[in-house]
C-alpha cells in the first residue's frame, strides 16, 4: 500500500513590528527662571502617587526631571501615529537644579551632575512600581530605557508604554505640583510625603493609616514607630517645613493603646509667591 505523502506543516506567520519613539524634545531654557525657582510641574495618575515606587534619590529625581518635560493634559500619540514609547531628554543642569547642588566651581558641580545623572540612569530599567487595582495588584515598569550619553550632559529616558496612561490625557483623578517644591530634598521619604500631600492639597489634611503610610512610603519591616516618628516623619516634615514651601504638622491617632493612623494638616506658606498647580 502506497505511503500517503507527508504534507508540510505550515508555519506560523509572524509579523515583526518595528516600533519608534515618540520623542518630547526639551525645552533649550534654562531649568530655572530669574528668581532661580526650577520652572515645570510634575504630573501623575494618583495610583502613582500610592504606589510602591521602588527608586532611590537619584532615579526619583531623574524620573520627575523626565515628568517635567510632559504635558499630562495632552495625547503623546502626535501626527497620526497610535502607538509607541515616548522618550524625553534630561541635561544635567535639570538635575542639578532638582538636586540643588552647591555652586562650588563650574567644573566640580557640572561633575555632580554628570554622576548623579549617570547613576540615576543606571538601574532604572531594573526598577518596577507596584499598585492595588482594586483585587488587581498591579507591576510595572518605570521605563522602556535610560540611556545616559557619556560626556555630553544629557540622558534618553523612555518610559514604559505602561505608564502612558499614568502621566498623559489625565482629566481627573490626578495629582501635579511645581517640581519646585522637591528642590534639594535630601530624602526619599520627604518625596513620597509630599506627593501624599499634593494628593489631598483641596482639603490640608492627608489622614492615613500607619500600615498605608508604611507601605507607601517603603520603611522597612524592622522600624517600629518610634523609629517611623524619629526617622521618617519628623525627618520629613521638618525637611519639607524648610524646604517646600508648606508649613505641616501632624499627630498620631491611637485606636486603643496602639498609633492606628497618622493625621497631617497643612498649608502654603503665607510667603510664597508658587503656586501650587493646577489638579483635579
Amino acid at each position: 500500500m502506497p505511503r500517503k505523502k507527508k504534507q508540510p506543516e505550515e508555519q506560523p506567520q509572524v509579523e515583526i513590528v518595528e516600533v519608534e519613539p515618540i520623542t518630547i524634545e526639551s525645552s533649550d531654557e534654562p531649568a530655572t527662571d530669574g528668581d532661580g525657582r526650577i520652572r515645570g510641574t510634575v504630573a501623575m495618575s494618583r495610583a502613582l502617587v500610592n504606589a510602591q515606587q521602588g527608586l532611590s534619590l537619584n532615579e526619583k529625581r531623574v524620573m520627575m526631571a523626565a515628568l517635567r518635560c510632559v504635558d499630562s493634559k495632552k495625547s503623546p500619540f502626535l501626527h497620526g501615529r497610535s502607538n509607541g514609547y515616548v522618550s524625553v531628554r534630561v541635561r544635567a543642569d535639570e538635575f542639578a537644579a532638582l538636586a540643588a547642588l552647591a555652586p562650588r566651581t563650574g567644573e566640580k558641580q557640572a561633575t555632580a551632575a554628570y554622576e548623579g545623572l549617570r547613576d540615576g540612569c543606571a538601574s532604572l530599567q531594573k526598577r518596577t512600581l507596584t499598585y492595588m487595582d482594586g483585587p488587581r495588584k498591579v507591576s510595572l515598569n518605570w521605563v522602556w530605557k535610560a540611556v545616559y550619553h557619556e560626556g555630553e550632559g544629557w540622558a534618553e529616558i523612555s518610559f514604559s508604554p505602561d505608564l502612558t496612561p499614568h502621566i498623559f490625557l489625565l482629566q481627573r483623578r490626578f495629582v501635579s505640583y511645581q517640581i519646585e517644591f522637591a528642590r534639594g530634598l535630601q530624602s526619599l521619604y520627604s518625596w513620597r510625603l509630599l506627593e501624599l500631600l499634593m494628593r489631598e492639597r483641596d482639603r490640608g489634611r492627608l489622614l492615613i493609616t500607619l500600615e498605608d503610610f508604611r507601605n507607601v512610603l517603603e520603611i522597612p519591616d524592622t522600624y517600629r514607630f518610634a523609629d517611623i516618628k524619629r526617622r521618617v516623619i519628623e525627618m520629613a516634615v521638618n525637611e519639607l517645613n524648610s524646604k517646600a514651601d508648606l508649613v505641616i504638622s501632624w499627630k498620631p491617632v491611637k485606636l486603643g493603646r496602639a498609633v492606628n493612623s497618622l493625621d497631617f494638616q497643612f498649608i502654603q506658606h503665607p510667603q510664597s509667591r508658587l503656586d501650587l498647580g493646577d489638579a483635579a
